[in-house]
């Protein structure tokens, strides 16, 4: 449906020339048929391309058409041509006069022949159709069958002598790959014997594991060193040595029997040396000797001392421990010492050898991708051995079964009426021709014709997106003229779901973008129909319970007063120029949420009140009280009110009615918004054809409602 309404336009629009086309195509077929000679024609039908009549792959490839082997050739055609070449056609002719025991020359040549054969395919078949026309039903028919029989026989040789020549090339081309692959076999043994390797996954999972478990030894003794240096440094606070070395000593000394004795003796003699002192002079021999006595036992001390102590080392003050408690923890500090080197030790060798293992797994790809390539050769190289093997094989039962590619599903038979002239057939090609030309002058003319015609063809020339199409319908219903009551249109679902569809995507739209509360509406020319759009727009919106403002910019031609219903002379130039309040100039409709503000008095400088700055303010104002204001705007090439009030706006909705609006034009058009950084929101197809203007004496118009429902919205909405 959607392609028999896209074809019928251009049908109404170019009938007349293709009226004439058609006619004189089928008056030249007509003529045909009174000029016409009779002829006899005869056809035989050859089936191609049989592969399922070989018991191997190799033959049925080789039972396929002739040309199979490119793929830019049709097998098809070439067997076509080969059923017209000279070859089939000489021996055919041969047979025939043999058979009819008569002379070659007796019969056409060869050239003659081809001349009135005709091969053709048998569509989505692989069936050849073989006709012959000539003036001797009798010979048309036996040249056929002569021809196809020669076909037949001549395919077979030609298959079994290609067979013949597949079979030498694989006997050739086997003991190469059978040397090939002996030689990739050497290679990959030797190259896993060369690095170890008996299976990669197996030692690489086996590397990985071992490292994991040295990981794991390292965060244990790790964890023991640091457990050991905590314990060091207590004791070491505790002993009161810097090093193990001196507290071993310590504990050495402290144990010597022997220093304990020189001690004890010194003490004794020091005791002697200060009474004597305190009794006789320093001269006194008695003291001299006491003193002697204890410098010759403090040598023997720190000479037995020096056999503890490195020669370099000073002599401690107190360095002997005694008691039992600094005994203990100077072993405990000694032994703690000893085990924290030996677990740092430990720790070292362990990185040392998951550093070795590491290194090892990082060759492994390396050798495994060298393996693999290896490997890949083999099985390369086997394959192409195993597939040349079982080639020969088929090769040799291709060559043994004699196959042909070609077989007789249709002799030929004699005919017994002329083939020619039939006017069923001439008059359906006539028909044909003249439809096709028929078409092709409406394509033509269409072609010429540069306005818009869908709106596909919209959104390929511009980069706006079609919001709505609205289809063409009875100007009576559109907006309820006429006779018909207010709610003719509102409760048409035909007329007011497309409007309805237009809104919701001006709304999504709207959304995507941030807002879409003020939305200008212009068209390329007049007669596009915008102002009705906007009326139309505007009375769904209120209907689905939106506030909903209508603006009657367009002081060229204003059209909103009498599509509304505006029976007060304020409007859009007063409120501008401040002789009357926004509030007093916008007229309650007889529909419910909506209001129109027409365009007032008509003023001599139209341009003055679309780029007044009061213009401005009174959009910000719409905007506030209004959830939906739709602005009416001359046609872009006719004023520039729209980019005006596009700068002041949410977007510009274009109108575009199909077979009216040029191309160019609309193209030209929205690039001038689009130049002036002008959001076009989006564009609508109108292809309702415009209602005329009505006269304020013509029938009930859209703000004259006798519906006493509808007359209870005359009050204007209560302002936040």
């Amino acid at each position: 449906m959607d392609n028999l309404s896209s074809i019928l336009p251009p049908v109404k629009r170019h009938w007349l020339p293709a009226l004439l086309t058609f006619s004189s195509v089928i008056g030249g077929g007509a003529l045909y048929l009174l000029t016409a000679a009779p002829t006899y024609q005869s056809s035989v039908r050859l089936s191609v391309e049989d592969p399922e009549v070989s018991v191997s792959e190799i033959g049925q490839a080789l039972t396929r058409a002739p040309g199979r082997f490119s793929n830019s050739t049709d097998p098809m055609a070439t067997q076509a041509e080969l059923v017209k070449s000279e070859r089939v056609l000489t021996s055919a002719l041969l047979q025939e006069a043999g058979a009819r025991q008569i002379q070659p020359d007796k019969l056409p040549d060869v050239w003659a022949l081809r001349k009135d054969l005709e091969v053709t395919v048998v569509p989505a078949t692989n069936i050849l159709e073989i006709t012959h026309r000539n003036p001797n039903a009798k010979l048309t028919a036996s040249l056929l069958n002569r021809i196809a029989g020669e076909v037949v026989a001549q395919s077979a040789e030609d298959i079994r002598l290609e067979a013949s020549s597949v079979r030498q090339f694989l006997e050739q081309q086997i003991p190469q790959e059978r040397s090939k692959l002996k030689a990739t076999e050497a290679l990959e043994m030797k190259f896993r014997q060369e690095n170890g390797i008996v299976n990669v996954e197996a030692q690489t999972t086996k590397l990985l594991d071992n490292i994991s478990e040295i990981q794991t030894q390292e965060r244990t003794i790790a964890g023991q060193l640091q457990e050991a240096r905590t314990r060091d440094a207590l004791l070491r606070k505790t002993t009161g040595f810097e090093t193990p070395e001196l507290a071993f000593t310590a504990s050495r000394i402290g144990q010597d029997q022997e220093l304990a004795d020189l001690k004890t003796r010194l003490l004794e003699i020091q005791t002697q040396v200060i009474q004597a002192r305190a009794k006789f002079q320093d001269s006194h021999p008695q003291v001299q000797g006491l003193v002697q006595q204890r410098d010759d036992i403090n040598n023997l001390y720190t000479k037995r001392l020096r056999q503890f102590l490195p020669a370099s080392d000073a002599l401690p003050a107190a360095l002997e421990a005694k008691d039992d408690l600094s005994q203990d923890l100077i072993s405990r500090y000694v032994l703690n010492t000893v085990e924290g080197s030996a677990l740092a030790n430990h720790l070292s060798l362990l990185e040392k050898n998951r550093q070795f293992l590491q290194a090892q797994i990082a060759t492994i790809p390396e050798r495994r991708q060298m393996l693999a390539g290896l490997e890949r050769d083999r099985t390369e190289a086997q394959s192409n051995l195993d597939v040349l093997q079982k080639k020969l094989q088929e090769a040799r039962i291709a060559e043994a079964q004699l196959l042909s590619n070609v077989r007789i599903i249709g002799l030929a038979d004699e005919p017994t009426e002329p083939s020619s002239p039939k006017m069923p057939v001439v008059m359906v090609l006539a028909t044909a021709a003249a439809s096709v030309l028929a078409s092709s002058v409406i394509l033509l003319l269409e072609s010429l014709n540069n306005t818009v015609r869908s709106a596909r063809e919209v959104e390929s020339s511009t980069d706006a997106q079609v919001l709505g199409i609205l289809p063409r319908q009875s100007g009576r219903l559109l907006l309820g003229g006429g006779d018909l009551p207010l709610e003719a249109f509102l409760n048409s679902p035909t007329v007011v779901e497309p409007h309805r569809r237009l809104l919701k995507n001006i709304e999504l739209r709207g959304a995507q973008n941030g807002n879409c509360r003020i939305l200008v509406v212009s068209s390329t020319v007049e007669g596009e129909g915008k102002s009705d759009v906007v009326a139309r727009l505007a009375g769904v919106s209120a209907m689905l319970s939106r506030r909903t403002l209508v603006i009657d910019a367009d002081l060229l031609s204003p059209r909103q007063s009498d599509l509304l219903g505006a029976a007060s002379p304020l409007g859009l130039t007063q409120v501008v120029n401040g002789t009357v309040l926004f509030d007093e100039a916008v007229q309650p409709t007889a529909i419910e949420n909506l209001h129109v503000l027409s365009c007032g008095e008509m003023v001599n400088r139209p341009s003055t009140v679309i780029e007044s700055k009061q213009m401005e303010q009174l959009l910000q104002t719409a905007a506030k009280h209004y959830e939906l204001v739709l602005i009416d705007t001359p046609p872009v090439g006719a004023s520039s009110d729209a980019i005006t009030m596009g700068q002041h706006a949410n977007g510009v909705l274009f109108v575009v009615r199909p077979n009216l609006t040029v191309k160019e034009s609309m193209v030209a058009a929205m690039s001038n918004l689009n130049d002036n950084s002008i959001a076009v929101a989006g564009i609508v197809v109108n292809e309702t054809r415009e209602l005329p203007r009505m006269a304020p004496s013509s029938g009930l118009r859209i703000g004259q409602s006798k519906d006493p429902k509808l007359l209870g919205s005359d009050q204007f909405m209560s302002r936040s």
